[in-house]
């Protein structure tokens, strides 16, 4: 109490950082600084050591790399060190403190904009987040920046990676994004099914690409009255 008075901050408590840790099966985005981009990595294993997650390409033993993810409960970032690397996984030091970035809650869980709007789209499975096999014909809607909804003819796992790709400017090559399956309900009696799909990874430039069609299709909703 006396530190505290004067100004010191006391270190989070183990149950502290472990409440904010992401969950094993979770998808997390790291980055390397001086690095040229994102990658989405699945977290494998956490135990009081360390922790396991899918290997980055730029992610090399001793650099450090900064993790951003997302829980139920907030917007959280930390830096770890790599402590190791065996074949497809990385190993890395638990980190000594984690940052809120933002704190989720009622309403605040979605706080991007979403489009009902029906995209013809395409997707595949991306097990360990890479894609695999021939892209099949899907329909996308309920659109936003952080994720979309999936229309197929059959039920995914909760936690199933896939990637999705579809156009949104017809002058611009199609958009393939790495997602992850976070609920599924099946559509009445037409025989399919909507997935509530969460983007891991997305690039700055999809980002902006997904926020001008949501733009231009409310735009186009106001100017003819039925927004």
């Amino acid at each position: 109490m006396v530190l505290r008075a004067l100004g010191f901050k006391s270190r989070p408590s183990g149950a502290a950082l472990k409440a904010k840790l992401p969950a094993a099966n979770s998808f997390v985005d790291v980055t390397v600084p001086g690095g040229k981009g994102t990658a989405s990595v699945c977290v494998e294993q956490i135990d009081s050591n360390g922790f396991t997650c899918t290997a980055a390409p730029e992610v090399k033993p001793g650099s450090v790399a900064v993790f951003v993810y997302s829980s139920a409960n907030g917007k959280y970032r930390f830096n770890a060190k790599c402590t190791g690397i065996r074949g497809e996984h990385a190993a890395f030091d638990l980190p000594k403190s984690i940052e809120t970035l933002a704190k989720f809650g009622g309403s605040q869980q979605r706080q991007t904009v979403r489009l009902d709007a029906v995209v013809p789209a395409q997707w595949r499975a991306a097990q360990a987040g890479q894609g695999r096999g021939e892209f099949v014909r899907a329909s996308l809607t309920d659109i936003s920046r952080s994720g979309v909804s999936l229309i197929i003819g059959h039920e995914l796992a909760k936690g199933t990676q896939v990637e999705v790709r579809f156009t949104l400017n017809s002058e611009a090559s199609p958009v393939t994004l790495l997602s992850e399956v976070m609920r599924t309900s099946k559509i009445g009696t037409a025989g399919k099914v909507s997935l509530g799909l969460k983007f891991h990874g997305i690039r700055p430039e999809d980002d902006r690409a997904i926020m001008e069609f949501i733009n231009k299709r409310q735009a186009e909703r106001r100017s003819r009255g039925l927004a």
